[in-house]
């Protein structure tokens, strides 16, 4: 038996389809191939633009709420010990139940900030009340760190830990 050169083979006519079938089988698979990993970077693309969107949203947010917070300025002749005692006072005098404990002082550029527990054994509705007042107070700013409800005979025990933060001025005493 003899074999065929790869030039007489490729002159015989079913030589030449199968050669140009081979050809078109590996353009195909090319394109295929192609095709997958253009679909895959598309959705990596996709997936890296959200992010992004999600971070320049995050970041236009800090932005604002940093421009907020530097544009609050305190009323002449008070300073941010008023506020705070003020703000104290108050919530003493619209839930005398409740008692409050201030710890952890800190100061920070022209932030001071404390860690505040309120504790009480209360009805549902006045426990309601006071997020409420929580949540309608626009200074000093209140951010609640957890909440723990307990139930009680006819009540319910609360202990809610927030952090105060409070804007002050560098002429301010006392702090």
């Amino acid at each position: 038996m003899q074999f065929m050169s790869i030039k007489e083979f490729y002159n015989r006519e079913i030589g030449r389809k199968v050669f140009f079938v081979a050809i078109v089988f590996a353009f195909v698979v090319f394109l295929l191939s192609a095709m997958i990993y253009l679909n895959k970077a598309e959705k990596s693309i996709k997936k890296d633009y959200v992010t992004l969107n999600n971070l320049e949203q995050k970041i236009n947010q800090s932005i604002k709420l940093k421009k907020t917070i530097e544009s609050i300025t305190l009323p002449e002749g008070k300073n941010s010990e008023i506020f705070l005692a003020q703000f104290i006072d108050d919530l003493k005098l619209k839930f005398p139940e409740v008692n409050v404990e201030v710890s952890k002082m800190k100061k920070e550029d022209r932030q001071l900030t404390l860690d505040m527990t309120l504790k009480s054994e209360t009805s549902w509705s006045r426990f309601s009340e006071l997020i409420n007042f929580l949540e309608g107070t626009n200074y000093p700013f209140i951010f609640l760190k957890s909440i723990m409800l307990s139930k009680k005979d006819k009540a319910i025990a609360i202990e809610l830990k927030s952090e105060l933060r409070l804007i002050y001025r560098e002429n301010d005493k006392g702090i």
